[in-house]
């Protein structure tokens, strides 16, 4: 009996130590849920409802916002990505009404380079260089004109933390600064005229950029993710025409929320996803003064998928399907827009093991 009972009351204290562990993490998740909920919360209060944020739907340089999504990297690993932007616009809209006018038109194609290096499992750096590709064409009684644009867009920085990485919830915070490395002095071929802003490869100014991503795993079954990502870009000023004018683009929010689900095939995994994405930008100003025809509100479906492979290889596309707009004036906004791209990771742990080895 003495045996017995001394053996009962082991499992008992075995019994309340896991107990306790389980307690332990669930107030642990708790806690984290709280925090992300507060940001977000904060985040959404302070951006997401000044409308007074407004851009034209043809944003000067290239599309940086759709292309800023902030992901977590394995220690010590380098990743390079190489994206294609296709946008379409061929709709004319007056505030939130279609005018169906299509003698105006307007192709942007944007070739970006990202590559991003983790430091630990902490820190990581992006630098993001695009090229675009720009011509607008306008149709008259008198004929048709045409303008064309391309060249390297403004290179962006970012510095990424991630505050909570676990296997529940991730958070990832990010901030950096968009360099005036994109020509702004682009000139039209046939009358030799200065060509508008937002048909420049680049937007002449310096601008901050935030970033925060957030990701719950197992939300509806364990292979599927809930995820959010707010953006905010904040604009400076530049100065055009040799320093004759002052022009200030639009500050820009985005937030994207949607569902991603993993399904795991023989040598790859394919991650469907469906998320929502809207775009707030404000007017641009030039000399003290609102420039027309400026800013608005948009919203899209964004159907997409990532491929990925054993050896981390992944092959990612997606569609933007417009759902709502809603502008400053007149404006061109997006009929189509798709953009395809492949990202390769590149393990340095691995190459200074080998260097340690053999004493390199």
């Amino acid at each position: 009996m003495k045996i017995s009972t001394t053996v009962y009351s082991k499992r008992l204290h075995i019994t309340d130590k896991a107990s306790d562990r389980i307690n332990c993490n669930q107030k642990s998740n708790l806690k984290d849920m709280r925090y992300v909920c507060i940001i977000l919360i904060l985040i959404v209060l302070l951006f997401g409802r000044n409308t007074s944020f407004a851009q034209a739907c043809c944003t000067g340089g290239a599309p940086i916002s759709t292309n800023l999504g902030i992901q977590n990297y394995a220690s010590e690993q380098l990743i390079v990505d190489l994206s294609y932007d296709y946008n379409s616009l061929r709709d004319l809209y007056a505030a939130s009404q279609n005018l169906h006018d299509s003698r105006r038109t307007r192709e942007i194609k944007s070739l970006f380079l990202r590559t991003s290096y983790a430091i630990n499992d902490k820190w990581s750096f992006s630098v993001i260089l695009p090229y675009l590709w720009q011509e607008q064409i306008v149709r008259s009684n008198f004929g048709r004109s045409s303008q064309r644009t391309k060249g390297f867009g403004d290179l962006v920085i970012l510095a990424q933390r991630s505050l909570i990485n676990n296997h529940k919830h991730q958070l990832l915070i990010a901030a950096g600064l968009k360099f005036p490395t994109g020509s702004i002095s682009k000139k039209d071929d046939e009358f030799g005229i200065l060509l508008a802003p937002d048909l420049q490869a680049g937007t002449g100014s310096y601008d901050g950029i935030g970033a925060l991503s957030y990701s719950q795993f197992g939300i509806l079954s364990p292979s599927s993710t809930a995820f959010a990502l707010i953006t905010y870009r904040y604009s400076f000023e530049q100065n055009r025409n040799l320093g004759q004018e002052k022009y200030r683009f639009g500050n820009e929010f985005a937030l994207n929320i949607g569902l991603s689900h993993n399904i795991p095939l023989k040598k790859w995994r394919l991650s469907p996803s469906l998320h929502y994405r809207y775009r707030n930008s404000g007017k641009d100003v030039t000399d003290g003064f609102d420039f027309p025809n400026t800013g608005g509100e948009w919203m899209y479906l964004v159907p997409g998928f990532r491929l990925h492979s054993a050896k981390g290889i992944v092959i990612h596309s997606s569609i933007e399907i417009p759902v709502h707009t809603n502008v400053t004036g007149t404006q061109l906004v997006t009929s189509q827009k798709w953009q395809i791209g492949i990202s390769y990771p590149i393990s340095l742990k691995k190459d200074k093991a080998v260097q340690s080895k053999y004493g390199k």
